[in-house]
């Protein structure tokens, strides 16, 4: 029952990310690639190879300027560890409303409503020691792989667009709650992505066919949350399984947009305003799973520092409760 648990977290959290058929970690880039335009236009093209971006020629000339001033701002960060080599994503040469239209939102709305349901918890002994580490990415559920580099490694693949077209509290990417989902899944059931697929064409406001879909089998009785500001109990309960928690990103971060890899030692906002699937920890990190495509961070992943770590803790961490968890 726990994979149907872990599948249900999966399916319903990251509900815009897109399937990219390749993708690659952070290209590694030196000073030396910016020693004149002209290297900066082989990098270009050898950033355009690596993530297997195809551009045309005027398109190329148009966005060599957005790539030219994101690799420049990427090379004279302050915040760097000495040894951490510099890296690109596959967002290099976005402009900022794509970054922006990539980027789901916590609503206003939601952030006022933090209410939890009257649920039981998965909760440890606090006398009990945790792990050293935890990564679900390396964990098997029922024989499958429990997380991977694409969705199609999940036990089931649940319906984002499903999510996107009939959950009128989340709004699609325009902002919105996993608990939101969670409540969604809890009165009216969610269908597999094979049976209500994503669109790529219309990602928000779609007709919603989920009366016509064949339901799923999960079966969630709501949702709980954390205490904010409790590491152990975080952890602890991603022992169980991954947990939703949010992160204070700000306006116009740079630094996280950009980011390829590594500990992130950027730009923090100042308020909690995005959410992402907490997978895992070392000693000094956690391991979290973005929901901004396999070209972002390390194939889709944060490693955000436990002392640098944008407010991971001041909102707790909610999850789906199943009736039968162990």
């Amino acid at each position: 029952m726990a994979g149907q648990a872990l599948a249900a977290v999966l399916g319903i959290v990251l509900l815009l990310a897109l399937l990219e058929p390749a993708a690659a970690a952070g290209l590694k880039f030196s000073e030396h690639d910016l020693r004149s335009e002209k290297a900066v236009r082989q990098l270009y093209e050898r950033w355009c190879k690596h993530f297997q971006v195809a551009r045309k020629q005027e398109e190329k000339v148009h966005r060599f300027a957005n790539f030219n001033q994101t690799v420049h701002r990427v090379a004279s960060r302050t915040i760097r560890v000495a040894d951490e080599p510099l890296r690109l994503n596959g967002f290099a040469d976005a402009t900022w409303a794509e970054l922006e239209a990539c980027r789901c939102r916590m609503t206003p709305e939601g952030r006022r409503n933090l209410a939890p349901m009257p649920v039981k918890r998965r909760g440890g002994d606090a006398n009990l020691p945790l792990p050293i580490s935890i990564d679900w990415r390396n964990r098997t559920c029922q024989g499958h792989q429990c997380l991977g580099p694409t969705t199609g490694n999940m036990i089931v693949q649940l319906s984002q667009q499903e999510l996107v077209d009939c959950d009128q509290t989340s709004r699609g990417c325009r902002g919105g709650l996993a608990r939101n989902a969670f409540n969604y899944v809890t009165q009216n059931g969610i269908a597999s992505w094979q049976n209500y697929p994503y669109s790529f064409l219309q990602r928000q406001n779609g007709t919603c066919l989920a009366r016509t879909t064949p339901r799923t089998a999960v079966t969630m009785t709501g949702w709980s949350q954390l205490e904010p500001h409790n590491e152990y109990d975080l952890l602890t309960q991603v022992t169980y399984a991954p947990v939703v928690v949010a992160i204070s990103v700000g306006e116009n971060n740079t630094d996280l947009t950009s980011y390829a890899g590594g500990l992130y030692w950027g730009k923090c906002g100042t308020k909690n305003d995005h959410e992402l699937l907490l997978v895992g920890y070392g000693f000094n990190y956690y391991i979290l799973q973005n929901s901004w495509g396999l070209s972002w961070g390390d194939f889709g992943y944060l490693y955000l520092p436990k002392t640098h770590n944008c407010g991971i803790l001041n909102r707790g961490a909610t999850y789906p409760v199943i009736d039968d968890w162990d």
